[in-house]
């Protein structure tokens, strides 16, 4: 009942089960098939084994230096600024209800690595900085003396009561964040055998962001005479925390590798928290009151990474190794978003919600 109500059935849930399911296999039997054509005897052009030393003086690479460029979705999870209520035709109808959130959206960054290889049983020491720059936004604006009397829009953050009691003509959020991260660590490859590796690494993790939330409200009296709310939020987060896990890669033809990735942090961070408040009223005259609020605590953040993707080896000279790679990444700041807001309640402090990025990573990379 529940998925005929939502357009959804079970034809369609099967059909695309089966889809997923035959591609899955397809795609694992052609790897399959290519792993067992393939022979670690035979000369291979695309890939050097660590332990092969020949008349170039070859060994174990002892640095790796790799560029990634990054095309993430962001998503500002528990920051509704306002709602858009529309009033029903009929009393028995129900009122319905629409949150205004900051949209989702992709932006470009990039990150740079370096590992390099200790001399000793497979050990490295690992770098790699990430920087993104997100901004979403969403607004809704009904105009004054508009002919939609079945709807109104009402503020979430600050108390309704402070403006009219038939809401306000706008509402704008704006949330961005300037995220830089810096991963270090040690790691050890495990080769299972000639076409998979097994790397267990653990480091730390440390950040530094500014994260930057700004609601702005409009209620307008009459032509002459309106009033304009502003809030902005501001979070300084800086901090350091472990980070452990594994990267593996299964080898299934001479030169494409499937390469995986799971990782898990915790931040620890002395987190401040400012907000300020200008309220302006236009009537021949402007008005300014602001307001000051500050919290100063400390917070644990969890962080969860996964890696997904294909890489493509190659080797140059017998003695350079080259490799390129296209996959999905997923990182998830748990409870991150902890600003303050003023609703009919009282004052609230976070978490409100969790900031999560999602999107391609492109990398290419060598070896010396």
């Amino acid at each position: 009942m529940f998925l005929q109500e939502n357009g959804i059935s079970l034809k369609k849930i099967f059909s695309t089960v089966f889809a997923s399911g035959f591609a899955f296999l397809s795609f694992t039997g052609l790897a399959g098939s290519l792993s067992a054509t393939y022979d670690p005897c035979c000369q291979d052009y695309c890939y050097q084994d660590p332990s092969y030393f020949d008349s170039c003086g070859c060994d174990m690479p002892d640095f790796v230096v790799y560029a990634d460029f990054i095309y993430w979705q962001t998503d500002a999870e528990g920051l509704p600024f306002a709602a858009i209520i529309k009033i029903p035709e009929a009393s028995n109808d129900p009122t319905k209800y629409t949150l205004l959130n900051p949209d989702c959206d992709l932006e470009p960054g990039f990150r740079i690595g370096l590992v390099i290889d200790l001399g000793c049983c497979n050990w490295d020491f690992y770098a790699q900085y990430t920087w993104l720059h997100p901004c979403l936004n969403n607004e809704k604006t009904i105009p004054f003396n508009s002919s939609e009397s079945n709807m109104a829009l009402i503020p979430l953050i600050q108390s309704p009561s402070d403006f009219t009691s038939d809401g306000i003509n706008s509402a704008r959020g704006e949330w961005d964040n300037n995220l830089n991260v810096l991963d270090f660590g040690f790691g050890r490859t495990f080769s299972i055998n000639c076409c998979f590796d097994f790397r267990p690494h653990l480091g730390f993790k440390a950040t530094w962001q500014d994260i930057k939330f700004k609601t702005t409200y409009v209620d307008i009296f009459t032509t002459t005479k309106s009033s304009t709310l502003t809030i902005r939020e501001k979070i300084d987060f800086d901090g350091i925390g472990l980070r452990g896990g594994f990267d593996a890669a299964w080898r299934f033809s001479r030169c494409f590798s499937l390469v995986g990735g799971l990782a898990v942090s915790a931040v620890w961070s002395d987190l401040d928290i400012h907000r300020s408040d200008t309220y302006e009223l236009v009537l021949g005259e402007t008005v300014t009151q602001t307001v000051d609020l500050y919290r100063h605590h400390c917070v644990l953040i969890p962080v969860s990474e996964l890696l997904l993707g294909l890489r493509y080896d190659t080797t140059i000279c017998n003695c350079y190794d080259a490799f390129a790679f296209i996959g999905w990444e997923n990182q998830v700041w748990w409870k991150l978003n902890r600003f303050i807001f003023t609703t009919d309640k009282g004052m609230e402090h976070g978490p409100h919600g969790n900031v999560t990025y999602q999107g391609l990573t492109v990398r290419a990379g060598f070896s010396y």
